[in-house]
């Protein structure tokens, strides 16, 4: 009976060291998943260069496909937990942003409602001045015109 049965790993992408599930061995050849029948770990199914099938004596890769698969997932699970971690510190960075917004935008309406209030103000007084002009005009206009009628009834 032979040791190994194969079938080729589908994955191309190459890394340097082999966390995770590997795709090639550091000689470069494509990874090759076989199982083994050794009485320690039977049908255990491993990852293996076809080099390291040859060559057995040079250190090519291998690493069982379960234990691979588990890092694999570890690994992912540590970025998952990273983008949970980056997305909750944006939206907080977000929620602090807003909250200074709105009291840049609070700030900017009560300068705004005092500016508006300043120029009312001046423009009351303007009109109270101008209607006092205008009183004291009308006022000398009714004094003028009644002096005059009590000059023309006495002489007349």
């Amino acid at each position: 009976m032979s040791q190994f049965s194969s079938s080729e790993s589908s994955q191309l992408t190459s890394n340097a060291t082999h966390r995770g599930v590997p795709s090639r061995c550091w000689c470069g050849h494509k990874i090759t998943t076989y199982t083994s029948t050794t009485d320690e770990n039977p049908y255990r199914r491993f990852y293996r260069c076809v080099q390291g099938v040859k060559k057995q004596k040079e250190k090519h890769l291998f690493c069982w496909v379960d234990e691979a698969h588990l890092e694999e997932i570890r690994m992912v699970d540590k970025k998952h937990n990273k983008l949970v971690e980056d997305v909750n510190n944006i939206r907080k960075m977000m929620m602090e942003n807003v909250e200074v917004q709105k009291k840049m935008v609070e700030d900017m309406n009560t300068k705004m409602n005092e500016k508006l209030n300043e120029i009312i103000e001046q423009e009351l007084m303007v009109a109270k001045n101008g209607v006092e002009k205008s009183s004291m005009k009308t006022l000398l206009l009714v004094t003028v015109v009644a002096s005059i009628a009590w000059l023309c009834g006495k002489v007349f």
